[in-house]
């Protein structure tokens, strides 16, 4: 048997959990009304759409990578900018919502663009669903170009939001 740092590798090649520590608590957030599981997929994902993690005083929300999916998980608007990104809107706000929280607790997003070619039309839907929330300050982003995790999706965004313990 070898040891690791937080588990023990036994014979089979499996590991065990070492003694329980204390942990901050964390939930995973979830909307099916909008999109299932990754771990649901006809080829599952080992992933939560975000978790939750509650603090002294406040809970942090990280919305995990979300593109245009829907509900079966299946890829929606292939081909279509303009759509897969208000789809991408429309999932993250819902998983927000889930959580008691909305678009003015964001804090921080990173967005994934497959070709920056797209840059200008992703501002310019990014912008136009701002101002619809009525945000300001805006939240802190990255915009990063980078391939995705199939090749249909065309703009994908993960989120930071924080919001007062307690709102659910």
């Amino acid at each position: 048997m070898r040891t690791e740092k937080n588990a023990t590798l036994s014979e089979n090649g499996s590991f065990a959990a070492k003694k329980p520590k204390a942990r901050v608590r964390k939930s995973a957030i979830r909307n099916p009304d909008v999109l299932c599981e990754a771990y649901q997929y006809a080829k599952p994902v080992p992933f939560s759409r975000g978790v939750r993690v509650d603090m002294n005083g406040c809970s942090m929300l990280f919305i995990s990578g979300t593109a245009s999916v829907g509900e079966g998980g299946e890829s929606l608007h292939a081909g279509d900018f303009t759509n897969q990104a208000r789809r991408m809107f429309t999932n993250i706000t819902a998983l927000l919502a889930r959580e008691g929280a909305d678009w003015h607790d964001v804090v921080r997003t990173t967005c994934y663009l497959v070709d920056f070619r797209f840059y200008d039309e992703f501002n310019a839907i990014r912008s136009r669903f701002y101002a619809e929330q009525n945000l300001d300050p805006f939240p802190a982003s990255t915009c990063i170009q980078a391939g995705l995790c199939r090749p249909e999706l065309l703009v994908e965004m993960e989120v930071v939001a924080m919001i007062p313990s307690g709102r659910s």
